[in-house]
Parts: structure tokens; C-alpha cells; sequence
């Protein structure tokens, strides 16, 4: 090694020595600097945690200790999907082996746990009749039970004390049908159609007020054929079949904003006829009045507690 080459090689030796000085001593100094920054800022976001995030309980989770913090002490509000999904499932564990409805582990048969409630397609219908020749009463529908004045489940579905749901049970009301009997005489049916209001309302407050027409029954009988056997007795005789709508499920009116009617809440839908009239005789007219069943079903999402 030549003389030149042994002083650049000194050189370089202590440019080395005092880099690796240099570099020791920033990172002392920028500990010094940044540990009582760190305490500063961590306590200042404890304190802004403390006093926005505990102040809204519907943003507070259960108290459960996670990484040195609790839950009930993140701000949800600004928190993104993602954050939030992460401390979720760091708390609850792999969510591919728990149930859907919540912490338990998934269930593969019966998905519903005794004192659960359960939801399915449901509805309330409830019945009333009108003889022939009788004037049109003003009918208040649900408010007898099944059991109660004779009514089987025939007549209705609604059990319990009348007038209300049975306790445990709600139902979000999608669509309201009416049903007028097929063989309801033309004149009758479109003095029901045209004379008569239908209210519905709970805590005798209206929450729907119409005609009968406006609630299609989106089912009924259809007369298809009609046939003279032997001869033709003197006069007419005619064959009458009518009904509330096209008797089909989707001839309905659906409603546009569901409505929830909950247990212990009185409510009834009240027939009332505007101008009065009284239904075909069932004797000396042609056609004959036969009188007519009407029924009203308010159909739905129903849920009730189910029972161990």
C-alpha cells in the first residue's frame, strides 16, 4: 500500500468513526425529545377519549379491557369501517364459527333458541256477516277473539282478549287485504264499494282511511263455465260471481311504508256505513240477496317470543 493510499484509508476510517458518533447521538437526543412528547400526546387523546367517546352511550360498547384501553372508550363516530371491523373481531374472536344474531356459536339446525323470538310471513284476519234483507251494520273487526262469540278459526286467527295482539307478538303491517264474498249480489257489493268507509286505527287513533275497493282481496272464487241442465225453470237465472280485485297473491296493495303494530296496543278496523242502506231481500228479487262475509287481513312480518 502505497503512502497515498494509506492516508485515504485513514481518512475514511475516521469519517466512519465520527458518522457512527454522529448517528449514536441524534438518536439519544431524538429519544429525549420524543418520549415526553409521546406521553404528552397519548395523554391528551386518553383525556379527548374520555370526555367525547364515554359521554354517548349509544357509541359505548361493554367495558371490556382490549390492548391497554377499553372499548367504552373509542369514538365510534370517526372511526372507519375498517377499525372498527378490526377491534370487532379481535374481541369476538373468528366470526365464521358464531351466529349471525350475535356472540353465541353458529347454530346448525334449529336457529331459534328457546326464549328467542322468531320472525316469519304472518298476518291477523278477522270476519264478519251480513244477512240478507239486514241493513248494514257498523262492524268493528278484531275486536272479538277466537273462542269468544263463536268465532273458530274460520272466522279468525286473532287470540287473546280481542282487540289487541297477544303479548310477545308484533307484526309489521306490509299490506292490507279485504275480502268480499263471491257470491254477494252485484247490488250489495257496489253499495259496500260505494257507501261504506273502512278505518283502520290503534289507539283509536285513524292511521288509514279509505273504501273498501282501495284493499284488494288478491284472492276469491272464479266462475268459469255455466250450464242449463234439463229446462230452464220461467224467468232468469242468472250466476253471479264477484269479487274485491283479481284473485291472484300479487293483487295487492302493498304499502309504501310498512307500519309495526305491537302487543297492548288497542286497535280495530271499523266498517262504517257513510249513507245508509240495507243488503238485497231473499225473496221476491232477481237475483235473490244471500247477505255477504266480509274479511279483513292485515298481513305482514310477524314476530313473537318463541316459548322453550
Amino acid at each position: 500500500m502505497t503512502a497515498g493510499e494509506k492516508r485515504k484509508f485513514s481518512r475514511n476510517m475516521q469519517f466512519e468513526v465520527s458518522s457512527r458518533a454522529i448517528g449514536v447521538a441524534c438518536f439519544k437526543l431524538l429519544g429525549a425529545i420524543l418520549g415526553p412528547c409521546a406521553v404528552v400526546l397519548m395523554l391528551s387523546i386518553g383525556a379527548y377519549l374520555h370526555f367525547h367517546g364515554n359521554g354517548h352511550a349509544g357509541y359505548a360498547l361493554a367495558a371490556t379491557p382490549l390492548m391497554g384501553a377499553r372499548l367504552s372508550g373509542l369514538d365510534w363516530r370517526t372511526a372507519s369501517d375498517r377499525e372498527v371491523s378490526r377491534v370487532m373481531n379481535r374481541h369476538r374472536g373468528d366470526e365464521r364459527g358464531h351466529s349471525m344474531r350475535g356472540f353465541g356459536p353458529r347454530r346448525k339446525r334449529n336457529e331459534v333458541a328457546p326464549g328467542l323470538t322468531s320472525y316469519r310471513d304472518g298476518w291477523y284476519y278477522d270476519s264478519f256477516t251480513v244477512a240478507a234483507g239486514a241493513a248494514f251494520p257498523v262492524v268493528n273487526s278484531f275486536a272479538t277473539a277466537q273462542g269468544a262469540g263463536g268465532k273458530t278459526l274460520a272466522q279468525t286467527n286473532l287470540t287473546g282478549q280481542g282487540g289487541q295482539l297477544p303479548q310477545g307478538q308484533t307484526i309489521l303491517i306490509r299490506s292490507i287485504r279485504i275480502y268480499i264474498s263471491n257470491t254477494t249480489v252485484p247490488a250489495d257489493f257496489q253499495n259496500i264499494l260505494s257507501n261504506v268507509s273502512v278505518e283502520f286505527k290503534v289507539n283509536n287513533t285513524p292511521i288509514y282511511q279509505t273504501v273498501p275497493g282501495w284493499f284488494p282481496a288478491g284472492y276469491g272464487a272464479i266462475t268459469t263455465a255455466v250450464a242449463n241442465v234439463g229446462t230452464v225453470p220461467a224467468g232468469t237465472a242468472p250466476v253471479v260471481s264477484t269479487t274485491n280485485g283479481m284473485p291472484m297473491q300479487t293483487a295487492a296493495y302493498e304499502l309504501k311504508f310498512p307500519y309495526s303494530l305491537e302487543s297492548g296496543l288497542n286497535f280495530t278496523v271499523i266498517w262504517t256505513p257513510q249513507t245508509a242502506f240495507n243488503m238485497v231481500a231473499a225473496a221476491a228479487t232477481n237475483p235473490l240477496g244471500v247477505g255477504t262475509t266480509i274479511v279483513v287481513f292485515l298481513e305482514g312480518e310477524k314476530q313473537q317470543i318463541v316459548v322453550s
